[in-house]
């Protein structure tokens, strides 16, 4: 492995802690976080169905109709009221699991 993956790959495990510390903690949005550390597996694991990601991969597909942050401010009220309602429900259906799951991942790529 050449010192540019490997730097890449440090920084990868990095983003992957900070965000799953950030999830498990409420600093990042639940759904935010979720879908940065599905995104986050193909830096950060050279497994192509890494199970420590897979919650992660599983509820980012389950909430992909919810509008991302930049693009809350050209939706009408109405119907990020009732997105919101949605992303709560799923952070309340899924919150212990995904907690576990961060830290699993922290475990796992903190150095």
């Amino acid at each position: 492995m050449s010192m540019l993956d490997e730097g890449h790959l440090r920084a990868a495990h990095k983003a992957v802690v900070d965000t799953a510390r950030g999830l498990a903690d409420g600093t990042v949005p639940f759904v935010e976080g979720v879908r940065q550390l599905a995104a986050l597996r193909f830096e950060a694991s050279r497994l192509d169905h890494d199970p420590d990601f897979t919650l992660f991969v599983a509820i980012a597909s389950e909430s992909d109709h919810l509008p991302p942050h930049e693009l809350r401010s050209q939706c009408a009220s109405a119907w990020l009221e009732q997105r919101d309602r949605e992303a709560r429900e799923l952070e309340v259906l899924h919150r212990q699991q995904v907690r576990a799951a961060c830290a699993r991942l922290v475990g796992r790529f903190s150095s």
